[in-house]
């Protein structure tokens, strides 16, 4: 009989297993047992028969009755099974850890509500067929696809699919041959900007590598190096330097895109030039960043130069320690990672700690590495052929049901238990509510060297202990539809306290009347007549999508009051959320509509720590029935939504508090009020009445008088593909970016 999961609003310790109804008699056969061997240890059997007729052979060595383990789990400790324990019963110091196909976080899983009856996660089968590395006939395989590598997105691969992947790298043979030395010796910084600029780069480069060969000839020397560069041109001197310093970026470069050859990241992506990063190189270390979960865009740097001076087979095994260590914490209800562990930087960062019962003080625990080091310990994992040689032991991985082992609990610290008193504090960095384009479009600099970021907290004997610290986003400028014009408008995310009782798995946006709509649309991949619609309602958008605005999963904040009796009232919902984002290069980088961004995988993480530690209920799928005409191109498209998210309600609110930064610049606080983009044609900032105006601080000065009727839609002053500039941050991503 499989082993069922306790609700999440119990301790780590308590939460892993249920005892089935088979186990209660289990336990009684024990007690029974235990009661009628006493302390002699004489098989009660053997005690109650009758006294034999002939003189009684030798009496055998006493043993314990052998009672069957009520659910069997294989114990795992140094590479090997040590033994087989009670799941059923488990304490305190084992970890039932589930290995199986059908394995989903906690917000995806099936369960009661409050009155009994069963309500299940739509979500539930999307998350496991894209987990396991299926593309469905629907828009949800039709995204995934395109993605290929799902883990970055907050879908962790199964091991079955990580195996596979892992047996197809141990048999590549170019592998062995790969030269990862120019890759080590690099540590800048190589980005891709166009094919056209990385076409040039090659060209160039072969005209000074030509030149410089020449030279090497005429003054009859074996390297670069030894060029008597004193003796040359101006032109020349130039050609040998800027052949020098693209010598050990090139080498690295090259070094990469065989390896991304060698893996077939570069399959059917067309010519690659050598040393540069072009499209196709750019397109084919974007995936090899997604298989990998490294957070970039295609470019080389400190990130994906981690995983790319890996072997091949190194970096598989870094996958299956993430997606085991994943499945641990998850299951574990464990939140710390090391990232409140110190205080201070520099070469010496002391331990923060915490005043304990006893009256001592400890240290806060990196549980997180904690479980990994157990991982690798116990499953025998600390090579890529040992890790492996355990996935292949495994054998079969049936779709259904569960497939259990144990391992070591790491302990708990005293302040866990069943409904911790956690807080949210956001600290919001380095606010900037100056317009960010000056008096000729021109964007302006803004920078930030604070950037935005949430701390989860414990409040134990009435001291508040820092669990974890994640990097997210504020509000800033972005674009919005105003009398059909696009427009920008600040985005707040607002100061003060606030509190949040509804988590919502998979959970839908419902786009507001100011969303442009050409932000809800796709273009139809598959359309191949004129007669077929050239755009496609963008579902990934509203979701339920590992895609969409919110991600996997959000909390839905909420100003709130208390009442003399101290009951908290939960008010009014300003539509900011803490939420997972696709748009994973945003967070602590861009801005948001005001909502708190998190990577989709820290969101579930830190939402399931959540529901694992305070008490709540499941309300299950929520009910809807939005729809809205969206207008493209004279073609009206119908969105069409007939469920929410997955609700979980928790039993009383859980309370944060968003910290008001660092406030730069002139002006003090946000401006309420569109402006709007520069138009080239005009040269000039052009209202949707048709006036000119400009932005004097946080005032709208008017330069020109109103039109006396502004052009018709499609005219010559900004729509929304009419931006005519960059993003607010510096990234030119402010138009085109969703983020909430």
């Amino acid at each position: 009989m499989p082993i069922r999961v306790l609700s999440r609003g119990r301790s780590a310790a308590q939460r892993t297993t249920r005892p089935a109804r088979t186990d209660v008699l289990y336990l009684l056969l024990l007690a029974l047992g235990a009661a009628a061997v006493g302390c002699t240890g004489e098989d009660p059997e053997s005690a109650a028969a009758p006294a034999p007729a002939v003189p009684p052979a030798p009496a055998p060595v006493p043993t314990q009755p052998h009672v069957p383990l009520g659910q069997p789990v294989p114990f795992w400790e140094h590479g090997k099974q040590a033994r087989m324990i009670d799941g059923a019963v488990a304490e305190r110091q084992y970890l039932l850890l589930d290995l199986a196909e059908a394995w989903t976080p906690y917000l995806f899983s099936d369960g009661a509500r409050a009155d009994g009856s069963p309500v299940s996660s739509a979500y539930k089968s999307v998350y496991q067929a894209l987990a396991r590395g299926e593309f469905p006939s629907d828009l949800h395989g039709q995204r995934a696809a395109e993605d290929k590598y799902l883990e970055l997105y907050g879908i962790l691969p199964t091991l079955k699919l990580v195996r596979a992947r892992m047996q197809a790298t141990a048999k590549l043979a170019c592998a062995d041959s790969l030269d990862l030395a120019p890759l080590i010796a690099f540590s800048g910084v190589e980005t891709y900007t166009s094919h056209e600029v990385a076409r040039n780069a090659a060209k160039d480069f072969a005209s000074w590598s030509a030149r410089v060969s020449q030279l090497m000839q005429q003054q009859q020397v074996a390297t670069p190096d030894e060029l008597a560069t004193s003796a040359l041109s101006k032109r020349d001197q130039l050609s040998v330097a800027r052949y020098r310093e693209r010598l050990v970026p090139r080498a690295a470069i090259e070094a990469m895109q065989q390896r991304l050859k060698c893996e077939g990241y570069l399959a059917g992506k067309g010519k690659i030039l050598s040393g540069v990063i072009d499209w196709a190189t750019h397109e084919g270390l974007a995936e090899f960043e997604r298989r990998h979960r490294v957070f970039s865009w295609g470019f080389i740097g400190k990130d994906s130069l981690v995983y790319l001076r890996m072997k091949p087979i190194e970096a598989d095994r870094e996958a299956l320690l993430r997606v085991l260590t994943e499945r641990a914490v998850e299951i574990a209800g464990v939140l710390e990672d090391g990232s409140t562990s110190t205080i201070g930087g520099g070469v010496s960062p002391q331990p923060r700690t915490f005043r304990g019962a006893d009256g001592k003080d400890h240290p806060i625990p990196n549980l997180v590495a904690a479980l990994r080091g157990t991982l690798i310990d116990a499953f025998g994992l600390q090579t890529p052929e040992s890790a492996l040689a355990w996935l292949e032991s495994l054998g079969d991985l049936p779709q259904e049901g569960q497939r259990l082992v144990a391992i070591k609990m790491p302990p708990l610290p005293e302040y866990y238990g069943p409904d911790m008193q956690l807080t949210f504090d956001y600290d919001r960095g380095d606010v900037w509510y100056d317009f960010p384009f000056g008096e000729q479009g021109q964007e302006l600099p803004q920078p930030v060297q604070r950037r935005p970021n949430l701390t989860v907290s414990v409040v134990h004997n009435g001291t508040k202990i820092p669990l974890a610290r994640y990097g997210t986003t504020i509000g800033g400028w972005r674009s919005e539809t105003v009398n059909g014009v696009s427009m920008y408008k600040y985005k707040e995310s607002p100061v003060g306290p606030r509190a949040f009782e509804e988590i919502v798995a998979a959970p839908v946006w419902l786009p507001p009347d100011s969303t442009p709509p050409e932000e809800l649309v796709v273009r139809n991949a598959e359309r191949k007549l004129p007669s077929e619609p050239e755009y496609l309602v963008n579902y990934h958008e509203t979701g339920p999508s590992y895609a969409s605005a919110y991600g996997l999963v959000a909390a839905y904040h909420r100003d709130y009051w208390q009442r003399p009796d101290g009951k908290v009232i939960l008010g009014r919902d300003e539509g900011i959320r803490s939420h997972g984002s696709v748009d994973y290069m945003s967070i602590m980088r861009r801005h948001s509509h005001g909502c708190h961004r998190l990577h989709n995988h820290i969101a579930l993480r830190l939402m399931s720590f959540v529901l694992a530690h305070r008490p709540h209920e499941r309300l299950g799928q929520e009910p809807l029935g939005y729809k809205k005409r969206l207008l493209v191109k004279d073609r009206s498209y119908l969105m069409d939504i007939k469920q929410g998210g997955y609700v979980f309600k928790l039993k009383s609110p859980l309370f944060l508090n968003v910290e008001e930064g660092r406030v730069r610049g002139a002006v003090k606080h946000a401006i309420d009020f569109p402006i709007p983009k520069w138009n080239p044609d005009y040269g000039a900032y052009v209202m949707p009445d048709g006036s000119t105006v400009q932005i004097r601080g946080a005032q709208l000065i008017q330069l020109t008088p109103p039109l006396e009727a502004p052009p018709a839609a499609g005219g010559p002053w900004p729509t929304t593909s009419q931006s005519g500039h960059g993003g607010a941050d510096g990234t030119g991503k402010l138009a085109a970016s969703r983020g909430f």
